[in-house]
């Protein structure tokens, strides 16, 4: 199985080179970017996780594509976005956009979409109406844009040369229900979705494939983006948590539904979609504080998972054997612990899951 690793794509560039090198140090087999216009976290909050004493302001984040643009041409591994939408640019100007960053990145570029998330759009004044009717718009362009040069109609058209040896950049989707299933297999390359249970998984990704096989593509390439925290054993994180609660807002990012099977009730209400609608920043903090302390870790890891690098391999197991290919690990040990202690705990554990990964 391959290993993607996730960058910070926080302030600053030199971080992330830094980051970019500990990859390649480690073996990983391609790095990606975040595009987030503001943090997971309510900044009133921020001082109370460890990974404060670093990164002072969690929602200073830099654009990908200038990211990758910027670290892609001193390595060799492939740059992939994870994800952005097609809300605040539309297919043409994001097939040009992941062309030149194609051309940038000495290992080639991946384009990550998604139809979007409130955090990112609400707050800045962009149109959150219809975003998976803006996507399927956007795949179709961007498709013929990347496979032929011309828009699907009229006179558009991208001069770019397609034909060098690194070819055009991928497309691949963050998908769960049907509908961005069925546009997966129609148009990508790659799937890209958080976590389900291994037999939802397996199920979705056969909806993705027989939507490639009716639009006579190749199946998409199965991955996943794992959230995930190391420590020396599962048990050992669950303490962390205990200490310091606020890292399981992270649950927030599930739907209402999920937190109503373990009796608590969502920050962002009973119809709150998770990702798709929350905005932590319009949350009440003393609030979220308190919501915290209530949060069970068994839904935290219905998002995240905990542990060492055994432990979190053999998570991964099942779903290798329903097709899984290849994971973007969203590492977030680093907003868990103090920086001298993320340190350690990665030094041990990463090394040993690339080791591991690659094996399965």
């Amino acid at each position: 199985m391959k290993l993607g690793l996730l960058l910070p794509t926080v302030h600053s560039i030199a971080l992330n080179e830094m980051a970019l090198r500990g990859a390649e140090a480690l073996g990983v087999d391609d790095v990606w970017v975040l595009d987030h216009m503001m943090g997971l976290t309510h900044p009133a909050l921020w001082s109370e996780f460890p990974a404060a004493s670093a990164l002072p302001d969690p929602d200073a984040f830099l654009d990908p594509f200038c990211v990758a643009a910027a670290l892609g041409g001193g390595t060799d591994l492939r740059f992939g976005l994870s994800v952005t939408d097609a809300v605040r640019r539309a297919g043409p100007d994001l097939a040009r956009a992941a062309l030149t960053v194609n051309d940038a990145c000495r290992g080639g570029f991946v384009l990550g979409l998604g139809s979007g998330e409130a955090e990112s759009l609400v707050p800045y004044g962009y149109d959150y109406k219809r975003p998976v009717d803006r996507l399927e718009a956007a795949l179709r362009d961007i498709r013929s844009l990347l496979d032929t040069g011309n828009m699907p109609s009229g006179s558009g058209r991208i001069g770019l040369d397609r034909s060098g040896p690194k070819g055009v950049p991928e497309v691949w989707v963050a998908a769960k229900m049907p509908r961005m299933l069925e546009l997966t297999g129609r148009y990508a390359d790659g799937w890209l979705p958080l976590p389900s249970p291994p037999e939802e998984y397996a199920a979705q990704y056969q909806a993705v494939r027989e939507a490639a096989e009716r639009a006579g593509r190749p199946a998409p390439t199965a991955s996943m983006v794992p959230a995930v925290i190391f420590g020396d054993s599962r048990d050992s994180v669950l303490g962390v948590l205990e200490d310091v609660p606020v890292v399981k807002l992270i649950a927030y990012y599930l739907p209402a539904y999920v937190w109503d099977r373990y009796g608590v009730e969502h920050p962002g209400g009973p119809n709150c979609r998770g990702q798709i609608d929350l905005i932590p920043h319009e949350l009440d903090p003393k609030a979220l504080r308190e919501t915290a302390k209530r949060i069970p870790v068994e839904l935290v890891e219905e998002l995240a998972w905990f542990g060492n690098a055994d432990e979190i391999a053999a998570r991964l197991k099942p779903y290798a054997e329903v097709g899984l290919e290849h994971i973007v690990l969203g590492d977030v040990t680093g907003t868990t612990y103090a920086p001298e202690e993320t340190a350690r705990v990665l030094g041990g554990q990463l090394p040993r899951l690339v080791e591991l990964m690659h094996a399965l």
